[in-house]
């Protein structure tokens, strides 16, 4: 009898054990990115410093965001997208991602003008879906929207939205993509980058410049309208994060090997 109820007792164990939900989120593949880690801790401020319409800018932001969750990290993505579209960017976030859904995005007036500087790119889009499915798998990550594009001074605005924030979410860790006209930290540039070190101090904040071998982006061609045009670049092959204080305008550069542009998002809403 007793050799009967010891059989039943492991019998069920084994069933509670064998048909139980594995907790926890699945594992994740993240490409890893040199020279991150130092900068990997929560209330840190990256500022990134792209030029619109590559794949690799918002590429590497979707990276950089799958590390820091990956080391356990609450990460918030603050994009260079109007502020007024942030209701819908939420509502895309929590989504299933489906044809629908993506519609809803493409065809906001931002994402479905005929003026495309890049923000509104297909890597862009694919960085939003990147981020709802980190989202999908319960890992913390959030994006919010800085711009105001009717601000008397656009930096300044953009700067009082990402300082705010982050004093209002501390530990979190905070990625902001911007042109990399904006997030130059000379005190006296009056750009974007110089209000946000000015109030949250080089403790928390770091400001990096994209570098690249040479490639192509979805840029204006000297006024003549928005298309691939081919750049040269001083990178140095490598694939990371550099600091160097001496750059002046930057405390270092995000390298990557080339560049390639990426066409506006809203091409592919009628393929879907």
């Amino acid at each position: 009898m007793k050799h009967f109820y010891f059989l039943f007792l492991l019998t069920l164990v084994c069933f509670a054990a064998c048909t139980s939900v594995p907790s926890g989120n699945a594992p994740l593949s993240c490409t890893p990115i040199w020279g991150l880690d130092t900068l990997l801790h929560p209330g840190q401020v990256i500022l990134l410093g792209e030029i619109h319409g590559t794949v690799e800018g918002p590429g590497y932001i979707g990276k950089m965001a799958c590390v820091g969750v990956q080391k356990g990290l609450a990460v918030s993505i603050g994009l260079e997208l109007p502020q007024t579209d942030q209701a819908v960017i939420d509502a895309y976030l929590q989504s299933e991602g489906a044809v629908t859904d993506k519609q809803k995005v493409l065809s906001l007036p931002f994402w479905s003008k005929d003026y495309q500087d890049g923000r509104s790119s297909q890597a862009m889009f694919d960085l939003l879906e990147s981020l709802r499915s980190l989202k999908a798998q319960n890992h913390q990550v959030e994006v919010f929207l800085i711009d105001e594009a009717g601000a008397a001074d656009r930096d300044y605005a953009m700067a009082q939205n990402v300082i705010a924030e982050t004093q209002e979410k501390p530990s979190r860790f905070f990625l902001i993509l911007t042109g990399n006209y904006h997030n130059i930290i000379t005190p006296t540039a009056g750009k974007m980058g110089s209000y946000v070190l000015e109030a949250l101090g080089r403790e928390k904040v770091t400001s990096l410049n994209q570098t690249y071998r040479g490639g192509t982006a979805w840029v204006d061609i000297a006024g003549q309208g928005f298309g691939p045009a081919a750049f040269l670049g001083d990178g140095m092959e490598g694939v990371g994060i550099v600091l160097n204080e001496g750059l002046g305008d930057y405390h270092g550069t995000f390298e990557m090997d080339s560049i390639h542009y990426s066409r506006p998002a809203k091409e592919a809403l009628g393929r879907e």
